[in-house]
């Protein structure tokens, strides 16, 4: 059979092909999806649900016109692959290649670069309300998954629009799970959804009515207006979005591309604000990825005649993430205040054990990491010790939260802070270069970042057994073999140590940066003859001042190393303690992420780009001491 995603260089030629032939796309495109991520790694169940339902967007819409706006970006590939990055797709993740996301610099079908879940109302919104205002008539489309539909944005979003009455589209995907199985009231009620049968609005079916009695027409029609209002709201399966001002149509099978082209032609001719609930399977034409769609939501290499993960790279168990996650375990044994939270991600944060061990203390909000901070703060004043676990690049999502409802009440909540730093192929919406800067500016926080897992285990001990809020930051990397049950020694608050001594020069370095700050001292010894020191500054707030003072005084050239934004980071912070003593910095420099969006590729690229991995840290230090030997 002849390929027909050869032929598909531009969503134009999709709209060429009839529905025998659309079905033969999906499955081309299925494959070609999987053939990448199995090699490139990536996002895989999530795209898998969702190819048909792309395609049947793309065949009843034209949007360089019209506009389709994904939520998070990581159910994009299909759209990626046929507007135009077809031959690029190989390229998935890679350094220089497509991204994971949507991304507006790579395609004019990308109308925003999302990586964050929930945002997609809001912005066809404002495209939806910007159109009405300039007169420009296109048709405006958002994709929201299940899981994004509970979180407080969407929601907002949701009344406002219902509000405005704006033409807008909301397609819900509903697969039963964010990255892992969805939770919560509105899980539920979109579970009863799933059970009835395909809907239509009433108010459509009356004024077609009608339509066909031309006599009746006017105030007939308007007192039809108030009756359908009563019995959509009474009848309608969806009627917490009827509620809300919407038309609900649903639930249709999405992966039925008949239906889907029929109810999206359907939705063309309605004005106002519409939500067609579409139901799909994660993982869906991939065997492995519908009975395991967690494992495969952001998936490891694997073999694509089986599903089996490579056996090349590291046991995932030997992560940071799972260090926190068995050292919270054994620490709720003997501390029955000890309780956990996620927002929605239990696997890739390290709780789902916690999760099984201690279930009347571990609760899953969903993705609502303002709910989560908040709860965690309510948790506290009832006597609580609760670690709220989350990667760096959500945890922004609560700032607010973090300053009014924790920092403000003086709440000793824990955050488990995951992925800080440079995540690789992830990009720019994943990184997390944020957390040290707003958090090192509230008052009472304190902001730890451990060198290896032992003093990890030690931070997490010490943060629960103090009595104000902290942040422990760590990245997306794995530990060394045997490290993860290891005993760092006892330090006390605010306590840094000096690793390595030598006159030439210093690296005073945080978290991850210490390992690398390591092997650069011993490469300037080797390479140069240089003796430099090396400090573990494990706390960025508050700092050891006496510590970084005098290691200022005594070396002629410092650097400072941290894997987040130099812009009002722990350098900065450095600077700031230096200043308060009257201590001159002209020879102190900052090394970290410079205040720019670093694009995909991995972990160790990004570092080295950056001048933040050994060799790179070894060559500045090196021009430091020489520029001041000048």
């Amino acid at each position: 059979m002849a390929s027909i995603l050869q032929s598909i260089n531009d969503p134009s030629d999709l709209r060429r092909l009839d529905l025998a032939q659309l079905e033969q796309l999906a499955g081309e495109v299925r494959e070609l999806i999987i053939r990448v991520v199995s090699h490139n790694r990536g996002h895989l169940a999530s795209n898998l649900g969702v190819v048909e339902l792309t395609l049947a967007l793309h065949y009843c819409y034209d949007f360089l016109s019209d506009r389709l706006i994904w939520d998070c970006g990581h159910q994009a590939y299909a759209h990626k692959i046929v507007t135009g990055r077809r031959e690029r797709f190989a390229t998935l993740r890679q350094k220089d290649g497509v991204s994971g996301f949507a991304d507006r610099k790579e395609s004019p079908y990308d109308a925003f670069t999302f990586g964050h879940t929930a945002t997609s109302i809001s912005s066809a919104l404002g495209l939806a309300c910007a159109d009405a205002t300039s007169g420009k008539e296109r048709r405006v489309v958002a994709v929201i998954g299940d899981g994004a539909m509970a979180s407080g944005m969407a929601f907002e979003a949701l009344n406002h629009a219902g509000a405005l009455g704006r033409d807008l589209l909301v397609v819900l995907n509903d697969n039963k799970m964010s990255i892992s199985n969805s939770v919560g009231a509105i899980a539920r009620y979109l579970g009863r959804l799933r059970a009835t049968k395909p809907y239509t609005d009433a108010r459509h079916e009356l004024h077609d009515l009608v339509a066909r009695m031309p006599r009746l027409g006017g105030k007939v029609e308007g007192v039809l207006d108030k009756v359908a209002e009563g019995v959509t709201t009474a009848l309608s399966p969806g009627g917490l979005f009827v509620e809300l001002g919407f038309h609900y149509y649903g639930p249709v099978n999405g992966h039925d591309m008949r239906n889907l082209v029929d109810a999206f032609r359907h939705m063309k001719r309605i004005r106002g604000p519409l939500l067609l609930h579409v139901l799909t399977e994660k993982g869906h034409g991939f065997e492995p990825a519908s009975k395991d769609p967690t494992k495969y939501h952001s998936s490891r290499r694997f073999d694509v005649s089986n599903g089996a993960v490579c056996g090349e790279e590291p046991s995932a168990g030997h992560s940071y993430s799972s260090v926190v996650g068995e050292a919270l375990c054994q620490l709720a044994k003997d501390d029955a205040r000890i309780v956990a939270i996620t927002a929605a991600m239990p696997d890739g944060t390290g709780l789902t054990e916690f999760s099984k061990s201690y279930p009347g203390r571990f609760y899953d909000v969903g993705i609502c990491e303002q709910h989560a901070t908040g709860f965690a703060s309510g948790l506290c004043a009832g006597g609580m010790r609760p670690v709220f676990a989350v990667y760096s690049t959500f945890l922004q999502r609560a700032f607010d939260q973090v300053h009014h409802d924790v920092a403000l009440q003086e709440a000793p909540v824990v955050f488990c802070v995951d992925r800080a730093g440079l995540v690789g192929s992830d990009g720019p919406t994943h990184h997390g270069l944020y957390d040290i800067t707003y958090c090192r500016a509230m008052p009472g926080m304190v902001v730890m970042a451990p060198k290896d897992a032992p003093e990890l285990r030690r931070m997490l001990r010490m943060a629960l057994a103090g009595d104000t809020p902290v942040l422990i930051r760590y990245p997306r990397e794995n530990v060394p073999d045997g490290q993860a049950q290891a005993e760092a020694a006892e330090f006390k608050l605010g306590q840094a140590e000096v690793c390595r001594r030598g006159p030439d020069g210093a690296i005073i370095a945080l978290g991850a940066m210490v390992s690398r700050a390591l092997d650069a001292a011993r490469m300037l010894k080797e390479g140069r003859g240089l003796d430099v020191t090396v400090v573990n500054a494990r706390f960025a707030r508050p700092l050891d001042a006496a510590t970084i003072a005098q290691v200022v005084r005594e070396h002629p050239a410092v650097l400072t190393a941290e894997d987040h934004s130099v812009a009002g980071g722990f350098g900065s912070a450095v600077l700031e303690s230096l200043s308060a003593q009257g201590i001159g910095a002209d020879h102190v420099r900052l090394a970290g992420v410079p205040l720019e969006f670093i694009t995909h590729a991995t972990r160790e690229e990004q570092l080295q780009s950056l001048r933040l991995d050994a060799p790179g840290l070894a060559a500045r230090l090196l021009a430091l001491i020489e520029e001041r030997r000048a």
